[in-house]
């Protein structure tokens, strides 16, 4: 009886003691980081292709939504994300690049989170009206001649790899608005290999619209392929310009598909 009752003392000590402990901790699971890199070509394309800062200012906004929603579905607080506008050299550009790239260039892991979904709105606000200016400026002559070409390549050579992520949960995205051209001088129809290699990076070439005829989207889209291969970049998807609306289709996609 007594062996009875000390058994029960022993189960009742147990059972307070398991339902006072706490509760075993949530797992902080880290979210995975976005990083949205957006590169603009501010050469003779905004005034030889109909409407184009109009479109690429609309594009870019757009990009700029879906890095919302991206950090919105991470509730803010466990967000990570940050989107950049970069512009690729140029020479004879009055443009004050670095200004406009700070202003337009946004981290939200730097945000305190209690401002993080106050100041969205503000945010936003001010990304739309810099890139806006940015672009009336990139606009200031009606003569093809008096623009140079943006050399993308060299982007990729000098500043591509600071502007990655190194964060080993992270998605880097590059944006790149462009007709197409990726260098200038004197040889377009080959570019140099690079030492760095960009195996974690997706590319996405937007607004794409080679100006010769005659096969000139396979030959300038042939070029771009091979040396994605040469420097390591297997994920990539070359937009042609069309149907404002079709595109965006298509960025939705490739950026949100796996939500």
């Amino acid at each position: 009886m007594k062996r009875n009752r000390l058994a029960i003392i022993i189960c009742t000590i147990a059972i307070f003691i398991v339902s006072c402990a706490p509760p075993p901790a949530k797992e902080n699971k880290i979210r995975v980081k976005h990083n949205y890199i957006i590169l603009l070509d501010l050469s003779d394309r905004l005034i030889v292709q109909e409407n184009q800062p109009k479109r690429d200012i609309e594009i870019i906004k757009y990009i700029y939504g879906l890095f919302e929603e991206k950090v919105k579905n991470d509730l803010y607080i466990k967000s990570r994300d940050e989107i950049k506008i970069v512009i690729a050299p140029q020479l004879g550009s009055n443009i004050r690049t670095e200004i406009f790239e700070d202003e337009l260039y946004t981290n939200i892991e730097s945000i305190k989170n209690v401002f993080r979904k106050k100041t969205e709105l503000e945010r936003r606000k001010n990304f739309h009206a810099y890139l806006d200016t940015l672009y009336q400026k990139a606009v200031f002559s009606n003569d093809p001649k008096k623009y140079y070409g943006a050399d993308i390549w060299k982007y990729f050579y000098e500043d591509l790899n600071n502007d990655i992520s190194k964060d080993t949960l992270t998605e880097n995205f590059l944006f790149i608005l462009t007709d197409g051209y990726p260098i200038v001088g004197k040889d377009k129809n080959k570019l140099q290999p690079i030492k760095t290699k960009f195996s974690d990076l997706k590319v996405i070439l937007i607004e794409a619209a080679p100006r010769e005829k005659d096969m000139e989207w396979d030959r300038i889209m042939g070029l771009w392929q091979s040396w994605f291969d040469e420097i390591g970049i297997s994920d990539y998807t070359m937009i042609k310009r069309k149907a404002i609306s079709k595109e965006k289709e298509q960025l939705r996609d490739i950026t949100l598909g796996n939500n």
